[in-house]
């Protein structure tokens, strides 16, 4: 009892306070839930005697027949809809802030009710006070603290379930988009194939045709540019019908995405290679991808920000070849690129000027739109642009009267064409992943803009310029266009082949029917008479032979040779550097005669500088001997065969040299000689003097053989008279005992150095004379006995033997008989060349029928 009075001593007076409070907290609930609930009452009653009134008034319930709902009548039923289910989550709410509060109240009044509570038993109290002591050991706030733990969860549901109301009011929306009463129930399907098959088939065929002639039907470029989040990836999903993107809410694309659409008719179903990446190197492969999983596909590779792009190629039979290039989105402010960065890849992707621009913008009032001067930086002109303006369902909201929205329509650029398109959101898109399904509601989002704009009594003139199929059936006209403008540039060139066909048969039926000996002789002296006036004028010097092309310069002359460098008399090479040893024009490219000319005046210099090898006292004694008559050593006569020696040993090597490079100078003017030969046929054709001598490899061979067997045969002539340059050592010593007679030698066989000083300079002296007098003759020589007669005896020597060939000989020399086989098979092949073009000619016309139907045929 003692305890009992300490307990309630000292807890008897807060819970009776805090219980009186709860008593009238309670209360004052009560009476305002009353009030709300009459208030809630009388507020219903009204609106539905309005409703009642606005029904009864409507013409339309007088009407027997119900006429569908309208989008807008739709629109104020999904609102009120979402209205009463606001007001259920509030009504919930408010009773679970209740509960919780009867729950805290109940916490707190326990310690009251067991202190006043009698105990009847012992066992009772004690299993009161085990409970209470429990109560009490719970912190008071616990019970409040629970709903403020599932609060956030509580947010995320309403979310979630807010957005998954959103989607399905928008679901509900499109779907009471009616059509006209005559419409087919497969036109959203229609409006995606456009064009029979047979255009595909002759497009293909018209592709082929490019392919055998060389060229190629070019194909279309769209680039999709817009900010960040307006919609770019969902207008070109709207053009496939398919969702090839990845999209998102606030942008996905941070790379450009190149799609490629080929037209191949082996694919019956679209099939998508997404191409290797450069960017990420799990992705370092070609992979094929389903149609279904490609949405994703391309959002994997968007993780990263890059310039470098994505690259779909999308093959299908039903397609034509175009390729759009999604861009990254323009920014507002920096992310993980800066805004400038980004601007500047877009621009780069839209400057080439047969790129066409596919400017995209969500659609507000005129004034707060600001991407034409973006545009106007790469475009000025805006001819190449098409303004996409979209999400324009959400705009068309805001207007209540015709002149409203016919004012805003009226408001689009001159002379640029303007879309204004609405497409599924993206929980929408998310729902319906079925090719068909999305192409449904592709089409019941633009019946949902057509509606609204005729409930509003819009201008008709601005009907073409609404909705994705509008944009779609553009942009394929853009297409189809492009690839008419080819077809007369194809078919002039097929016709042109065919007429240069026909004459190349007439040229070789005329020189089958003239394999006669008087023809062939004719044609052998026309080709030998223009042969040797063009290598008589290389020598005298012609640019005709193009310089830059067949000329050679010093070093690629001696290059081309392979053993074109100087060498002595121990085979070591000279070297030297030809701008300081003054040989002209070493760097420029030269043939024929100049060519020649430096060729002498190097052996000029090489020779200049040649100086006498060194002379050994064994040389001096040796070739020293004895005088027969008074025993004395004859040192003049060993000075004169020293000198002779040396001046063989020293200049033959590079005589030898001299004859060898001249030769392959010459010898090079064949090959300039046919080029320029065959540079007058394709520049005069028919009218040209020379004959098409390809057709007679046999002849221009021998021709050929005649003046190398010439050239072979002067420049060993010229050679040997070179040699005779080394006059012997009698003749030598002859000219130095009447020159230097005075000179006076040491006669004494004693004193050997001073002997073979005065021996050496002897010969040194005689040496620098014959070295001068030799090659002064040498190019003499070359010049007359080589040179000349390149110019003069040629003509005589190879005319002379050309012209003396009997009829037998002449025929045997041009292969008649397999000249005339080769020139039958020939006419043979050409004619089967000119059926086939021929051939080629009607099919192209009658593909080039079929593909000129134009998108707005169909």
């Amino acid at each position: 009892k003692e305890e009992c009075k300490m307990f309630k001593g000292k807890k008897e007076t807060k819970p009776e306070k805090e219980e009186k409070k709860d008593k009238k907290e309670k209360k004052d609930k009560k009476e305002k839930r009353g009030k709300d609930d009459s208030a809630s009452g009388e507020e219903t009653t009204p609106g539905r005697t309005e409703s009642n009134a606005t029904k009864s008034d409507t013409p339309s319930s007088t009407s027997p027949v119900a006429s569908p709902p309208t989008p807008k009548a739709s629109d104020e039923e999904a609102k009120k809809k979402e209205e009463e289910e606001k007001k259920k989550r509030d009504d919930k709410a408010k009773k679970e802030k209740e509960e919780a509060d009867k729950a805290k109240a109940a916490t707190q009044a326990t310690p009251a009710k067991a202190a006043e509570a009698p105990k009847p038993t012992e066992s009772k109290a004690e299993k009161k006070e085990s409970s209470s002591s429990k109560k009490e050991s719970t912190p008071a706030a616990a019970p409040v603290a629970e709903p403020a733990k599932t609060s956030d969860r509580k947010d995320t549901k309403k979310k979630d379930s807010s957005s998954e109301e959103n989607v399905e009011a928008e679901i509900a929306s499109l779907e009471s988009a009616r059509g006209e009463a005559n419409e087919s129930a497969t036109l959203y399907r229609d409006l995606y194939n456009l064009l029979p098959k047979e255009v595909f088939v002759s497009y293909d065929k018209l592709q082929n045709f490019a392919r055998d002639l060389n060229t190629q039907i070019p194909i279309p470029e769209i680039v999709v540019i817009g900010k960040k989040g307006h919609g770019k990836s969902e207008v070109i999903e709207s053009f496939f019908g398919e969702q090839v993107n990845a999209v998102g809410k606030n942008g996905v694309s941070k790379r450009p995405f190149f799609v490629n659409m080929i037209n191949n008719l082996d694919h019956e179903t679209p099939k998508c290679i997404l191409k290797r990446d450069t960017v990420i190197k799990e992705f370092d492969h070609d992979q094929e991808v389903k149609l279904k999983d490609l949405s994703q596909e391309v959002a994997k590779r968007n993780k990263v920000a890059s310039d470098d792009p994505v690259v779909l190629q999308y093959e299908y039979k039903d397609c034509c070849n175009v390729t759009f290039i999604d861009t990254p989105g323009l920014l507002d402010e920096d992310e993980d690129v800066t805004k400038e960065d980004r601007e500047n890849l877009v621009l780069s992707l839209a400057k080439p000027s047969h790129r066409i621009i596919l400017c995209v913008e969500s659609c507000r009032d005129w004034s707060r739109m600001d991407m034409v001067s973006f545009v106007k930086k790469i475009d000025p002109e805006l001819s190449r642009t098409i303004f996409v303006y979209n999400k324009f369902y959400t705009h068309v909201q805001t207007f209540t009267a015709t002149r409203e929205v016919n004012k805003f329509l009226s408001g689009t650029l001159p002379d640029v064409k303007t879309f204004f398109v609405t497409l599924p959101s993206d929980g929408v898109r998310a729902r319906f992943t079925d090719t068909d399904q999305y192409r449904q509601k592709i089409y019941q989002a633009f019946r949902r803009d057509l509606n609204s704009l005729e409930q509003l009594q819009f201008d008709k003139r601005y009907e073409g310029n609404i909705g994705s199929h509008a944009l779609r059936r553009h942009l394929l006209n853009i297409t189809w266009k492009s690839y008419q403008d080819s077809i007369p540039r194809i078919l002039k060139q097929l016709r042109t082949k065919k007429i240069a066909t026909q004459r190349r048969i007439a040229t070789v039926e005329k020189q089958l029917s003239g394999l006669d000996a008087s023809k062939l002789r004719s044609i052998a002296s026309n080709y030998v008479v223009n042969f040797l006036q063009v290598v008589e004028r290389l020598i005298a010097g012609t640019s005709e032979g193009n310089p830059a092309v067949n000329g050679q310069t010093l070093e690629e002359e001696k290059n081309t040779q392979g053993d074109g460098d100087w060498v002595d008399m121990y085979n070591r090479v000279i070297r030297f550097e030809p701008e300081e040893w003054n040989i002209p024009y070493w760097d420029n490219k030269l043939y024929g005669g100049q060519q020649f000319e430096r060729l002498l005046a190097e052996y000029r210099a090489v020779a200049f500088h040649m100086e006498i090898s060194e002379v050994t006292m064994d040389d001096v004694a040796t070739a020293a001997g004895i005088n027969k008559l008074n025993n004395i050593p004859n040192y003049s006569w060993a000075a004169s065969d020293l000198a002779q020696q040396k001046s063989q040993e020293a200049f033959q090597p590079l005589i030898e040299h001299l004859t060898n490079r001249a030769i392959f100078i010459v010898r090079r003017l064949t090959e300039i000689t046919e080029k320029i030969l065959e540079s007058r046929r394709k520049k005069f054709g028919e009218d040209a003097e020379v004959e098409d001598i390809d057709r007679y490899p046999y002849f221009t061979y021998h021709v050929k053989d005649l003046f190398f067997k010439f050239v072979d045969t002067t420049a060993k002539n010229c050679k040997e008279k070179c040699l005779d340059e080394f006059y012997s050592t009698r003749t030598i010593y002859w000219d130095l005992t009447s020159e230097y007679a005075d000179r006076s030698l040491p006669l004494e066989r004693n004193d050997q150095e001073d002997t073979k000083t005065a021996v050496v300079n002897l010969a040194t002296e005689i040496f620098n004379v014959l070295r001068e007098r030799i090659t002064k003759n040498v190019l003499l020589k070359y010049y007359n006995f080589f040179l000349v007669p390149m110019q003069s005896e040629l003509w005589n020597e190879i005319q002379g033997k050309v012209n003396s060939l009997s009829d037998a000989s002449l025929e045997q020399i041009f292969e008649v008989s397999a000249t005339r086989d080769k020139l039958k098979q020939t006419i043979s092949n050409l004619q089967n060349e000119l059926s086939r073009v021929a051939e080629q000619d009607k099919q192209f016309m009658e593909y080039a029928g079929s593909f000129s139907k134009r998108v707005e045929d169909q």
